[in-house]
């Protein structure tokens, strides 16, 4: 079991390789406390095009030792996804990184690879569902009638009626454009009332502003 200080060291290298190796679109920044940082993520193509949701991360104590799994949060607007909960924005990680929960230290176990799947699972086309796919997929061979997805309603939806969970996406990315600027936090970046959200994700993929607290990535 690594030591506080350990754990600390690690995080301060892992937050240094994001700087040049954080995913496209994703902005990741420290809080007064070490094992809690805030998140943006800017999505400028797929079914979420034009979309901005944030979230929170939370290390438990002993982060990337056995059954250590990170948590991811999103807040104000939760995304409408088969791998988030509703009604506390919580993602559904352990799905993605099963191997956590056996504590097996594999590459995959960092920030960069958490927010690699944060961005993954707005991009997910089969999520598992098709019962006639040969492509087990992210999710492996868990079925919705079994319920193990964090939003079983999304789930159900993308099986039986694709027509109003697309509806119903739709009308989540527009409701993240509109409320972008509420519970803005310590953010300077979305404090800027009035600025165009297509103007805001195209910064988000740049980051020309906020380069003195986080590494923004370059364009998708």
């Amino acid at each position: 079991m690594s030591s506080p200080s350990l754990t600390l060291a690690n995080l301060a290298s892992e937050y240094k390789f994001l700087l040049t190796h954080c995913p496209t679109g994703v902005l990741l920044v420290p809080t007064p406390n070490p094992l809690i940082f805030t998140g943006s993520i800017f999505l400028r193509r797929g079914a979420y095009q034009n979309s901005i949701y944030k979230f929170r991360v939370e290390l438990p104590e002993g982060y990337n030792g056995p059954g250590k799994f990170p948590e991811v949060y999103f807040e104000g607007v939760v995304p409408f996804n088969p791998m988030v909960r509703p009604s506390d924005g919580f993602l559904d990680v352990e799905s993605g990184f099963y191997f956590w929960n056996e504590g097996e230290m594999k590459d995959k176990c960092y920030l960069v690879s958490l927010l690699t799947y944060v961005k993954k699972v707005f991009y997910i086309k089969r999520f598992g569902l098709e019962r006639d796919s040969v492509e087990i997929g992210i999710l492996g061979c868990q079925e919705i009638d079994r319920g193990y997805f964090a939003n079983m309603e999304a789930a159900r939806l993308f099986v039986q009626d694709r027509e109003e969970y697309d509806r119903r996406l739709m009308e989540n990315v527009r409701e993240s454009q509109e409320k972008v600027y509420e519970d803005g936090g310590s953010w300077k970046f979305f404090s800027r009332r009035g600025v165009e959200v297509k103007d805001l994700i195209k910064e988000g993929a740049k980051g020309d502003e906020i380069l003195e607290v986080v590494k923004v990535c370059k364009k998708d």
